[in-house]
């Protein structure tokens, strides 16, 4: 079996580390002052920023709870996908909005965590204030039907045989897709290109016109044209094989022990109020909890797992900080 150098880092992203904080409750009047700001919040509709194309992973998980936001809350909440730079420019923008709920961003783990560390971006996890995460999702490596590999251990072969010449896209860069690939390229050797696009969906779109050899991204992305027929899933980074691909072998069935997943959650500017935090973080809890929304989620692959405030800024932090010594291990840190 295959051991990489970056198994620390997707056990941290398959099992989280949840931890807890105390804090000194404030009292007086600065206290009070702040609790009557806030409550009338929202005072007009919500932004929920999506900083890729319609269609990614990122926006089905998005639009999946922002939908329901208006029946509980007195104002709606509207997705908004602001793709570029690879998910930046729209988190660029919500750092630096005016703290008050009204734009928030949905974010995922290589946005917050590992671009910041890879490229001069404007922001850094430190910038937000986390307020719920929502799902998590495994990754899947697939290729055009008339790739000339369609096994893992045939596309391995073939890319160790041709250096620089497999071109392999993945949804943006700095992403747990385009980091783990990179890994992988490492661990074994292989001249690769690895080539981040603008979400999942143009990532899935450079790989059916041709324009790359592979895709590597969220399981979810490639339902459709798995069943269509229109490309090869060849390995799962789940621990156990897909149900709604189960005749697609994981990595670990192949022989390299490779689990992944990336996580979705809300993120407000890091000085947004806690009464707007925890007004945001109980309704996204309701919803979470509706049935029909973990039934959506689960058709779209994507694996429900909620993280309260306090539970996903614990996250955050220990992913950011594992993901910085990974990213220098691999000579990718800025």
């Amino acid at each position: 079996m295959k051991k990489f150098s970056f198994v620390l880092l997707i056990l941290i992203l398959v099992f989280g580390v949840v931890g807890c904080t105390s804090n000194t409750p404030q009292t007086g009047p600065e206290k009070q002052e702040d609790q009557g700001a806030q409550a009338g919040y929202p005072t007009k509709a919500i932004q929920l920023i999506v900083p890729y194309a319609a269609g990614d992973n990122s926006d089905l998980s998005a639009r999946t709870m922002a939908d329901r936001v208006g029946s509980i809350l007195s104002q709606p909440m509207v997705v908004v996908n602001k793709p570029g730079g690879g998910g930046s420019i729209g988190a660029a923008e919500v750092a630096k909005s005016a703290p008050d709920g009204h734009l928030i961003l949905n974010g995922s783990y290589g946005l917050i965590t590992a671009k910041p560390y890879m490229e001069e971006v404007g922001f850094s996890y430190e910038s937000f204030k986390p307020i719920a995460q929502f799902t998590e999702i495994p990754l899947a490596l697939a290729v055009g039907k008339n790739a000339p590999f369609r096994t893992l251990p045939e596309f391995v072969d073939y890319a160790k045989a041709n250096p620089g010449k497999v071109r392999v896209s993945v949804p943006g860069a700095g992403t747990i897709q385009h980091i783990t690939m990179l890994g992988f390229c490492k661990d074994l050797g292989i001249d690769m290109k690895v080539m981040p696009y603008e979400g999942g969906g143009p990532a899935l779109t450079a790989v059916l016109s041709k324009d790359v050899d592979a895709i590597f991204v969220g399981a979810g992305v490639l339902v459709g044209q798995y069943t269509s027929g229109d490309i090869k899933v060849i390995g799962a980074t789940s621990p156990e094989r897909l149900d709604i691909m189960p005749d697609v072998p994981t990595f670990t069935e192949q022989g390299h022990d490779l689990l992944a997943g990336v996580w979705f959650g809300a993120f407000a500017p890091k000085d947004t109020p806690d009464e707007v935090i925890k007004t945001l973080e109980k309704t996204f809890k309701e919803i979470y909890d509706m049935p029909e929304v973990q039934e959506q989620w689960k058709k779209l692959n994507l694996q429900p797992s909620f993280l309260n405030s306090e539970e996903f800024s614990e996250r955050v932090k220990q992913d950011a900080e594992k993901t910085y010594n990974i990213l220098k291990e691999l000579g990718k840190a800025k």
